[in-house]
């Protein structure tokens, strides 16, 4: 496809932000091989982003940097000071998307947007709601995952789990949940709850 087919073809898919190579292969019906030489060129000529390999951003209706966050590392999902930002939890705003994967850490800056993925147990991947293409984690599993990984895991910010609570919302968090949810990381985690005086 020339440049001016491609462009139509991109304006033709607004409800779409991101591509993925399997995507691109069924929609135009190219070969794999031509389609990849294609679109290698118009990355190159920056008509076209590819903030992942295999996918490629919509020029006409660009991602999001949440959308993008769920493309550098899957799975994954929008977690810890990120989701309890957004959640309102806590009040200040957060530039670092901070998220969550089963994979090995990874931080990176593409287009100005710093991702941070924490990796966490397979068991404990879980508690997360889809919406549209973006996967957040509920308010009391992102504070869940925050006391793990920010305070439980050997790299304690704080030798009091209160101060590094400090500033938080914790009166919005559901507590019957939140004790349900924490249960299955153990009773350390029960037992952190009962300190912060979170019980049902």
């Amino acid at each position: 496809m020339r440049v001016e087919a491609w462009l139509g073809f991109f304006r033709g898919h607004p409800q779409k932000r991101l591509f993925s190579f399997t995507d691109l292969v069924n929609l135009t019906g190219e070969p794999a091989r031509s389609l990849s030489v294609q679109l290698s060129r118009l990355a190159a000529s920056g008509i076209i982003q590819r903030p992942a390999k295999g996918w490629y951003e919509n020029p006409f209706s660009p991602p999001t940097s949440e959308d993008v966050a769920m493309v550098l590392r899957y799975p994954s999902y929008l977690s810890l000071e990120y989701a309890l930002s957004a959640h309102g939890i806590l009040s200040q705003t957060v530039q670092t998307l901070t998220l969550v994967t089963i994979k090995l850490p990874y931080t990176v800056r593409t287009q100005g947007v710093v991702y941070e993925y924490h990796q966490i147990r397979k068991d404990l991947f879980w508690g997360f709601t889809t919406h549209g293409f973006v996967t957040m984690a509920d308010p009391e599993k992102a504070f869940l995952d925050f006391l793990y990984l920010r305070y439980l895991r050997g790299r304690r910010t704080s030798p009091d789990v209160r101060v590094l609570v400090d500033g938080l919302r914790l009166d919005a968090l559901d507590v019957r949940r939140l004790r349900r949810y924490a249960s299955v990381f153990g009773a350390t985690m029960m037992a952190i709850l009962t300190t912060l005086g979170l019980q049902e």
